[in-house]
Parts: C-alpha cells; structure tokens; sequence
C-alpha cells in the first residue's frame, strides 16, 4: 500500500496507476506523497507526487489552471546580483571543462529574462543568444531557424509535461558534433519522506516532472547523444560568503521555508537567533553535499 500523506484516506484507494510522462512506462507508481507548494501564497495548497516504478522519475499530479500559479511568480524578480554572478560562474566552469569555448555559438533556451545570457557575454561569450516563449523580448521564431554549437537549457526540462518532446527539441538546434547541456532536480537525490528538506527540488505544481539520472540519460541516448560531462549537486553552491546551497537552504527553513524569502531582505534576527546561520554563510560550501541537482552534458554520437 502507498502511503499518503495529508489528505483524507478515502480520496485514496491504494495504489494508483501511473503513466509516466518521463520514461512512458504505465504501472504502479512506488510512492506517492502530498506536498505543499513552497510559494507564499499558495503555502496551504497540496499536490500529489508520485515516483514512477521503472525509472524512479516523479511525477506532479495535472492540474488545470497551472497558468494561474504562475502569476506573481516570485522567481520573476531575479536580477543579476551578487549571487547570480556566483553561481553562473560555477556553471560556467563546468561548460568550460565540458568544452564551451567562446568562440562558439550559444542556445539559452528557456532563458526568462535573459540573465544568463548577460552574464556570459560579460565573460566574452558574445555569440549567446536566448528564447523564451513566455518572454516577448526573446520569443523571435528566427533563434529556432538557426543551429548552435550549444544548447543549454536550464531548470527549464521540469517545468514540461512532455519532457521527452522537450529534449527532442533542444537536440534539433544543435550543431552536429554539439553539445547540449540539462541542469535540473535529479530525482534520485529526493527523499519523498523528508519533503521540506527537499521542498524547493519538488517545487510543486510547477516541477510537473522531475528526472532522474537514468531517465535523462536514457532521452539522449535515444537521441544519439552520450553524456559527456555530469554533476549531480546544485550550481548553486559557490565558496563565496552567503552563495552555498547549505547557507540559501537553511536561511528559507528559518524563514518558513517558501522561496519567497530569497528575494526579500534578510532578517536578521535570524542571525541573532540562529548563530549556525553565521557559520554557514562563511563556511557553508565545506558542509555535506545532497545529490538532488544536476547538470548533464551531452555530446553527440550524430
């Protein structure tokens, strides 16, 4: 029997028939909990997750009005700052030693408001450009005419209901001989039973499919990619004071846990309170590493 959490039994009558979205394999999902959304305003509201059997994805129920969660989404109000530099730098790095040169063309697909994009031809990798369906300043159907030494794609994949049509359609904007790069929650490194120490990687409605290792792996194989290239813990986890995963992690937990708090000015009472917190912004980069990121690249056999 699947254990369920916070929502009455009688909604529920035992295991549940999945159709995974990731691998396409239909059976009984092994697990399945409900979680609660890690944005403000929808804190009360819960979704029902579930991991597939055959290739360990998870899976976030369909709903409907998934535009509506997206309104005043808080992520929105990123800009390029300190932490941003941080943690596109770390990234940055693991292209280069995948092979990103700056000479080559680049394909930020999913690219928002395009800070990346700033960030790398701030770094000289001027032949960066960017789409964005969503964003009218990078939603030109001219970028997708093109083909790129690159195409990077990132925390983006999740956010699909059809991942496997996504990566198919990131693979047709690579150059042969290109390379394609995924940075996404890695669903083996999620612990269902520990949610809101894991809340932010689930990241309910919105992550509607969160990929394992094998399942990503297993996409580009079929699209006559190999990996070439993989880190499996978050970017964000720079050496540099208030950039560690451990430091963001445990100031949202003292904040109520919603990702809101890490685009509000820090409290610091929760320094005063909390001196762990201190420790961990200067040192937090040496505590243990969770695995429940990754980034992927692929190079390609065709």
């Amino acid at each position: 029997m699947i254990t369920i959490l916070n929502q009455a039994p009688d909604l529920f009558k035992g295991p549940k028939k999945l159709t995974c979205a990731v691998c396409g394999e239909i059976g009984e999902s092994v697990e399945a909990r409900m979680v609660r959304c890690n944005v403000r305003r929808y804190r009360q509201e819960h979704f029902r997750v579930e991991r597939c059997a055959h290739c360990q994805s998870l899976q976030t129920e369909r709903i409907n009005n998934l535009s509506t969660y997206y309104k005043n989404y808080p992520i929105r109000n990123q800009t390029l700052d300190y932490f941003l530099r941080a943690w596109y730098g770390v990234l940055l790095k693991e292209l280069v030693r995948a092979g990103l040169q700056k000479e080559h063309s680049i394909l930020d697909y999913g690219c928002n408001q395009g800070l990346f994009l700033d960030f790398l031809r701030g770094r000289g990798y001027v032949h960066s450009t960017g789409f964005d369906p969503y964003v009218p300043v990078y939603n030109d159907p001219a970028t997708l005419q093109r083909q790129y030494d690159w195409v990077i794609s990132m925390d983006t994949i999740e956010h699909d209901e059809d991942p496997r049509q996504f990566f198919h359609r990131l693979n047709e904007f690579r150059k042969k001989g290109g390379r394609l790069c995924i940075t996404t929650p890695r669903a083996e490194g999620i612990d269902l039973g520990k949610q809101e120490e894991y809340l932010h990687s689930l990241h309910v409605p919105y992550h509607t499919n969160v990929l394992s290792q094998k399942s990503l792996t297993k996409m580009g194989l079929q699209e006559g990619l190999e990996p070439s290239y993989l880190r499996a813990t978050t970017y964000m986890d720079s050496w540099k004071p208030g950039t560690s995963w451990s430091f963001i992690e445990t100031l949202l937990m003292l904040g109520g846990n919603e990702i809101d708090a890490g685009f509000e000015p820090p409290k610091i009472r929760l320094f005063i309170t909390n001196p762990s917190l201190i420790i961990k912004f200067f040192f937090g980069f040496l505590y243990r590493k969770k695995w429940q990121h990754m980034t992927m690249v692929f190079g390609g056999r065709s």
